[in-house]
């Protein structure tokens, strides 16, 4: 498989001195299909979001700007002696760097248009986001925006803390965690229930690929939003699962055994030996269910 890697053979992108106002880097996709970021395809509140345009799910096309500079990011499939999916970035009419990648094993399978499609994205996506990796923007951190939102959270201020993760979503729209809460916050502020549990899941999904090892520390954290995003809309069943999976990789999180117990999913005693009724029981209990943010 061809699979350069975008820019790699490309004279780096220079930066030119704004000519109006930049990219906040949301994804604003109208294309008909649903991989991880088309979860954003009705929110239009975003004017100079990024869009994705589709066309018979044979070429995708976004025109971007960064720090005041347009780039034109085009994939689409050529049927030559061999299959290619080709991405290509253009500045100011000129390639400046581009990916190729073969499709010849999607070929006879039953699904292949839409798993071409789905390829086709992705790849179309992934070349947007290195360009803005390629092209960072002096802003916050991803860290700093997370301490004002515990903080925001501690005092209960969830409309607060919502308004602070739309800001660090426009500045950083592939961060697990700040989809993460975003999704969670989303469903409960905003009842955008279904939303809210989908973002969830894409941080899920992004977290996954972004660290291939010790992930795991994190899924308490991320599968307690989850949860809780399944529960602002009543999905008490879906919540117990997420609940579970968090509990898997850490059964003493103290947040996710508060959240279990209010919906009446009752785990182990914290030892097994003694009665659920055990004055020790109850004791270690209580510990493990004070709450952290």
């Amino acid at each position: 498989m061809d699979n350069h890697a975008l820019g790699r053979h490309s004279p780096p992108l220079q930066k030119e001195k704004s000519r109006g106002n930049s990219s906040t880097g949301r994804i604003n996709c109208s294309c008909s299909l649903a991989p991880r970021f088309c979860r954003f395809c009705d929110d239009n509140s975003n004017k100079r979001a990024v869009e994705i345009r589709a066309s018979r799910s044979s070429e995708f096309t976004s025109d971007i700007i960064i720090d005041g500079v347009r780039y034109h990011v085009q994939t689409e499939k050529l049927s030559l002696k061999k299959k290619i999916i080709i991405t290509s970035v253009s500045k100011d009419g000129k390639v400046i760097s581009s990916r190729k990648i073969d499709y010849n094993d999607l070929q006879g399978d039953a699904d292949s248009e839409r798993n071409l499609s789905e390829l086709m994205h992705k790849q179309h996506l992934s070349a947007i986001r290195m360009l803005k990796e390629d092209n960072p923007r002096m802003g916050k951190l991803p860290s700093s925006y997370l301490e004002d939102v515990k903080g925001l959270l501690k005092a209960r201020n969830r409309e607060g803390a919502f308004k602070v993760l739309r800001t660090a979503l426009g500045e950083h729209p592939f961060d697990p965690f700040i989809l993460s809460y975003y999704g969670w916050l989303d469903a409960t502020v905003n009842k955008n229930y279904d939303q809210g549990a989908d973002v969830c899941k894409v941080a899920i999904d992004i977290l996954k690929e972004d660290l291939p090892f010790g992930k795991e520390l994190y899924y308490p954290l991320f599968y307690l939003n989850l949860g809780r995003a399944y529960l602002a809309r009543g999905d008490k069943g879906n919540a117990v699962e997420a609940f579970k999976k968090g509990l898997e990789a850490d059964p003493q999180d103290s947040n996710l055994l508060v959240e279990v117990s209010k919906i009446g999913m009752r785990r182990k005693p914290a030892v097994p030996i003694l009665k659920r009724s055990n004055p020790i029981n109850k004791y270690i209990g209580k510990l493990l269910q004070r709450p952290h943010l």
